[in-house]
Formats: structure tokens, C-alpha cells, sequence
């Protein structure tokens, strides 16, 4: 059985209208949404066997069906990748090994380099492996500069999103940012559903707050690697920066954000960063 498959196929089904794609809706609908015929004859396959997908009874389809799938169900790119991961077979090969909850010195020196920028090294978890002074400081002030260092008080950034006031209290548009935060992990998380630590953080994460569990719940993925985000912060006021991730060579994944060149949001980088003189470093 395949039960992530068969929910997430009944969610995304669900979420589009008939007119949406061009269909004539005809009768009531007990469910929102494309009735399971419909979807299995826009993606081309038989309603039986796209009926035993998506309750569970058969726990892969092949690429291409899947594929066809996600034509239908207007999937984007990100959420496509997502269904190809849960959806086929695994290669009957080790699987890679996962990456060390520790840096290198030469990714810790990266980091600590980047002065003008706020730069932080995650694992997939979202745990924060280490930060430059400028993150620390635009990020969470109120936690011990050395916290990253210790596995017990590691910052995740999903929880301190979530679950920290401080934190959540720099978006100026919280909603959008808790949204990116679920769908990213839920994304991440099809490559890693075997792993009980990232199991544990989402368990965790649904119990304390409902509002995570409800976006978990509706299934949604996206990739994050790069945009714009808008904060609210304390010491500076507003601060849009851009921010980039870069994966690196050992599986973790190197965050940073920085501002426009010339722009008030650099000087108010640049103002945030006369504070970092007094933090720590290696």
C-alpha cells in the first residue's frame, strides 16, 4: 500500500474546479472538486486503475502514468517531482547516505566570510548546523550564539517559525511564510520518509500547533530556493532582502540573505550589522 500516493493524489484532485480546466459541471458533487473519472480520462488511464491509485490498493504507477497525472491535475513543476518521488518504485540500490548534522572547516570559514551577508548552513531537517554573526543577529538575537554548535538546543527554523513568538514576529507577512515553511517540508520530506528524526519533527510540529497541522494537512509542495521576503524587524524596522539556497557538497544546504545594492534595505542591513561586533565568533 501506498497511502502518501493515494492522499495526496485525492487532495490535488480536490482542489480543482470542472470550469477551471474547461469541463461542464452537470449534477451535484458531494466532494469539491474533479470527480475520479474525470481525472482518469484527461490523464488518459483506465477510472479502475487510477480508482486502486488512489485508494491505496496499488502502491506504484510508472513515470509516465504519473506523469499523465499530473497533465490533469495541473501539478506545477515542484509538485510534480513530488508526486514522481512517492509515487514510483525505488531503485533497488543503497540509498545515498545522508548527510552529517556537522560542517566542514572550510564550509564554517564560507560562512563566517560572508560578512555583509546573512548566511546560515542547514540540514534538510531545517536544523541550523551554524550562522554568521549578521544571521544570528537578524534571525534570532535572543538565542546563544552558540546554539547550532550543540545538537539539544540546535534552532530548526521551522519550529522557531512556528513555535517561537520572537521569530514569527519579524514576517511582515507571516501567512505567506508559514505556508512556504510546510510546503518546502513536505517537498524535502519524499526524499527522506524513511528518516525518524524528520518523522519526530513533523509529529512534533502537528501536535503544538494547529496551524501547521492544518497546512500539512492539505498537502501542499513547493521547492524553496530563492525569492524575496519582507521582515518587520525590531532594531531596523522594515527590511526586504533577497535570499538564495545552494546546496553543498555534503548534502547540506547554505542559506543566505542579502539586500539590493543601494537600496534603504541595504542601509538597513549595514545598520543591523554595527551590532554584530559584539557576538561571538570562532
Amino acid at each position: 500500500m501506498n497511502t502518501d500516493l493515494g492522499s495526496y493524489l485525492r487532495q490535488m484532485r480536490e482542489r480543482i474546479r470542472p470550469e477551471q480546466i474547461g469541463l461542464v459541471s452537470r449534477g451535484s458533487r458531494r466532494v469539491p472538486g474533479l470527480r475520479r473519472e474525470e481525472v482518469a480520462a484527461l490523464a488518459g488511464v483506465s477510472q479502475t486503475y487510477y480508482t486502486r491509485l488512489e485508494q491505496a490498493q496499488t502502491a506504484h504507477a510508472s513515470p509516465s502514468i504519473l506523469l499523465s497525472i499530473a497533465r490533469a491535475l495541473e501539478l506545477s513543476p515542484d509538485e510534480e517531482e513530488y508526486l514522481l518521488k512517492i509515487g514510483t518504485p525505488k531503485p533497488d540500490r543503497p540509498a545515498p547516505a545522508p548527510a552529517l548534522d556537522r560542517i566542514s572547516p572550510h564550509t564554517r570559514m564560507l560562512v563566517e566570510s560572508l560578512g555583509n551577508v546573512a548566511a546560515a548552513v542547514l540540514n534538510y531537517r531545517c536544523d541550523i548546523l551554524a550562522w554568521n554573526p549578521l544571521y544570528h543577529r537578524l534571525f534570532a538575537p535572543h538565542l546563544d550564539f552558540s546554539a547550532p554548535e550543540s545538537e539539544e538546543f540546535r534552532p530548526n527554523i521551522i519550529t522557531l517559525n512556528f513555535l517561537d513568538a520572537e521569530v514569527r514576529g519579524l514576517y511582515a507577512d507571516w501567512p505567506t511564510e508559514s505556508l512556504a515553511n510546510v510546503t518546502y517540508l513536505r517537498f524535502i520530506a519524499a526524499n527522506h520518509r524513511h528518516d525518524p528524526r524528520l518523522a519526530e519533527l513533523i509529529g512534533e510540529l502537528t501536535i503544538q500547533s494547529e496551524e501547521f497541522a492544518a497546512i500539512w494537512a492539505r498537502q501542499r509542495v513547493a521547492n524553496c530556493t530563492e525569492g524575496t521576503k519582507a521582515f518587520d524587524h525590531p532594531a531596523v524596522g522594515e527590511l526586504e532582502l533577497m535570499y538564495q539556497s545552494a546546496e553543498l557538497q555534503d548534502g547540506n544546504i547554505l542559506k543566505f540573505y542579502h539586500a539590493e545594492k543601494g537600496s534603504p534595505h541595504e542601509d538597513s542591513l549595514n545598520l543591523l550589522m554595527v551590532d554584530v561586533d559584539s557576538v561571538p565568533t570562532r
